[in-house]
């Protein structure tokens, strides 16, 4: 087993200004060709994606990473995602990164799945809270022109609050 891929310095040092300085850096996933990270620092938290520019498809991700980039922008100049959400993106030693603000959720499918209260009435606002706010991102993204290609529970995240959040 080797060592876990270290984030673009690039990156971490350009965030640094949002979030402070990084108190951890947690690999999420090492997967297809690219990289994902949370960095928590004092003041907040990013999720950073980059590829792996030594990969297989190395230049295929570069430009999907590049498109994922132009698509966050695009959607919040149509005020379809808040403005708060992308955080930055650059290039690193041929490749391309990308950083959003942390939203602490679980993913969609694991909010939904019946615990222990089962199918009582006192769940079913929270279920209808998370359904209305899943499906007010998708009509704002619709609205502004634009379909999700890829609305699966592991692409929504809920919120301890009952939100739902479309990323990826």
């Amino acid at each position: 087993m080797g060592q876990a891929p270290a984030p673009p310095g690039e990156a971490v040092a350009l965030l640094t200004r949002h979030t402070g300085e990084p108190t951890t850096i947690q690999l999420l996933s090492d997967r297809c060709g690219s990289w994902a990270w949370k960095i928590q620092g004092p003041k907040s938290a990013v999720a950073l994606k980059a590829d792996n520019p030594g990969g297989d498809d190395a230049r295929d991700k570069a430009a999907e990473m590049a498109q994922e980039d132009d698509h966050l922008l695009r959607l919040t100049a149509a005020s379809a995602l808040s403005p708060d959400y992308r955080v930055s993106a650059g290039t690193w030693d041929g490749g391309r990164w990308l950083a959003v603000n942390w939203i602490d959720g679980v993913p969609l499918w694991r909010a939904l799945a019946r615990g222990p209260e089962g199918d009582r009435a006192s769940v079913r606002p929270r279920l209808a809270g998370i359904a209305r706010t899943w499906t007010e991102h998708l009509a704002r993204m619709h609205a502004a022109g634009w379909a999700h290609a890829d609305v699966q529970p592991t692409n929504t995240l809920v919120t301890s609050g009952g939100h739902a959040a479309v990323i990826d």
